[in-house]
C-alpha cells in the first residue's frame, strides 16, 4: 500500500514518531514526494504549511484518499472538508473531532526507540522521574510537588525531570526542595540511556484551573467536588514510553490513563496530594510491586500500543477504506445549537427555577 507522508516540519516531534513508526510496517510503502499519481493515500501533519498543501492537493486529485494526522483544534477545522479521515492519537482527540462527520482512526503516537525493559531491585535511592513539556512540571505544584516534599523527608529519593531546557528554558516555578532535583536536557537517545535508571515514572497531564466555574447548588456543589481539566491533544504518548522501558507509573485523572491503567494492576492514579504521597510511598518501598506494575502494563503495551500491532490495525482499516464512498466532511453537531432560549434561562438559573417550584408546592399544600 503506497502511503505519502506530507509534512513540511520533518523534525517536529509528531512528525518523526509518525513517519519512523508507519515506515516499520511492511505492508507501507512510505514516501515523503510529491509524486502522487500512483499513491493510495496521502496523510498530512497538522502544521500551517501541511494543510495549505493538503487544500491544494485535493483539489488537484480530488479521488485520492486524504487523511490529517495528529489535528489540532480550530485551526484544523478549515482544512477538514479536504480529507477522508482523521488520524488522532487519544480519546480526548477523537471526542472533539466526533462534531464531525468523518471517520476517525485511533493510532497512539510516541518516540520510536529500542529498549530492554527494565528489571526492578531494592536500592538505596530511588530515582522518581518525568519526561515531557515543561508546562507539566510547573503544573504540579502544589498537589505533585507537595507530596515529593513530604516523602522525601521520610524516603531517599530523587526527582529527574527530561524535558527541552535550551528551548523551552529552566524549570524554576514550583520545584520541589528538599531532595535532589536533576534537569536533563532532552535529546534522541535520552529513553535508553536517562530514562533507564528511573525506578518510578509519574505522568501528569491534567491542567491548573484559574478560575473554577461556579456550579449551581442545583447539582449539589460540594467543597468536595473534583474539577478536572484537560488540554484536548493529551495523550498517553509519555505513559507509552514508561511502558516500553518498564518502568511503573503514576498519573493523573487523564481520560487517556483511565483507559490503559487499571488501577493497583497496571499503574496507580491520583489527583490529590495525598494520593501522590500513597501511590508514590507504595512503589518506593517495593520492588516486586513496581516489577508487578510494570509487567502487567507491558502485556498493555504490547497488546495496543505496540507499533506492530497498531500498524496492522491501520492496514486492515486502510484496505476497507479504499472502497469507501467520499462524503463531504461537515459539521454536523454544534454545541447548544437547537436549546430555546427558556430552556438555557432555567438551566443557569436552576436553582432559583427549583427552589420557586419547592416553595409552590409548599404554599400549595398548606391553601
Amino acid at each position: 500500500m503506497k502511503i505519502k507522508f506530507i509534512t513540511f516540519s520533518p523534525d517536529a516531534p509528531a512528525s518523526k514518531a509518525y513517519r519512523d513508526a508507519l515506515m516499520l510496517s511492511g505492508d507501507f510503502i512510505v514516501s515523503t514526494d510529491n509524486d502522487y499519481k500512483d499513491a493510495d493515500y496521502a496523510f498530512f501533519m497538522t502544521y500551517a504549511a501541511d494543510l495549505e498543501e493538503l487544500k491544494k492537493v485535493k483539489e488537484l486529485y480530488p479521488n485520492l484518499k486524504t487523511a490529517i494526522l495528529d489535528p489540532r483544534g480550530e485551526e484544523t477545522i478549515p482544512y477538514i472538508k479536504y480529507c477522508d479521515f482523521l488520524i488522532v492519537d487519544s480519546i480526548e482527540m477523537s471526542d472533539y473531532f466526533s462534531k464531525f462527520s468523518i471517520p476517525i482512526f485511533l493510532y497512539y503516537e510516541y518516540p520510536l526507540f529500542n529498549a530492554v525493559t527494565k528489571k526492578h531491585e531494592d536500592k538505596d535511592t530511588i530515582i522518581i522521574g518525568y519526561h515531557g513539556n515543561k508546562v507539566h512540571l510547573t503544573a504540579m505544584f502544589p498537589k505533585i510537588t507537595s507530596a515529593l516534599k513530604v516523602l522525601a523527608q521520610e524516603k531517599n529519593i530523587e526527582f529527574w525531570a527530561v524535558y527541552n531546557i535550551e528551548m523551552l528554558g529552566h524549570w524554576n516555578i514550583g520545584v520541589p526542595d528538599g531532595l535532589k532535583v536533576r534537569h536533563i536536557q532532552w535529546h534522541s537517545n535520552v529513553y535508553t540511556e536517562e530514562l533507564l535508571d528511573i525506578d518510578i515514572g509519574i505522568v501528569p497531564s491534567t491542567m491548573p484551573i484559574k478560575k473554577a466555574m461556579k456550579v449551581s447548588r442545583f447539582f449539589l456543589d460540594s467543597s468536595e467536588d473534583y474539577v478536572i481539566k484537560f488540554k484536548m491533544p493529551s495523550n498517553p504518548g509519555r505513559l507509552a514510553v514508561f511502558a516500553k522501558l518498564g518502568i511503573p507509573v503514576v498519573a493523573d485523572f487523564l481520560p487517556s490513563h483511565f483507559q490503559f491503567i487499571e488501577e493497583g494492576r497496571s499503574g496507580l492514579l491520583a489527583d490529590s496530594t495525598g494520593a501522590w504521597y500513597q501511590a508514590l510511598k507504595k512503589l518506593v518501598e517495593s520492588a516486586d510491586l513496581r516489577n508487578k506494575l510494570s509487567n502487567n502494563m507491558s502485556v498493555t503495551f504490547s497488546e495496543i500500543l505496540d507499533f506492530q500491532q497498531q500498524n496492522i490495525r491501520l492496514f486492515n482499516w486502510l484496505v476497507e477504506f479504499l472502497n469507501h464512498e467520499t462524503v463531504e466532511s461537515t459539521r454536523v453537531i454544534i454545541e447548544g445549537k437547537d436549546l430555546k432560549f427558556i430552556d438555557r434561562l432555567k438551566y443557569n438559573n436552576a436553582h432559583i427555577y427549583d427552589s420557586c417550584f419547592k416553595m409552590y408546592r409548599k404554599i400549595k399544600g398548606i391553601i
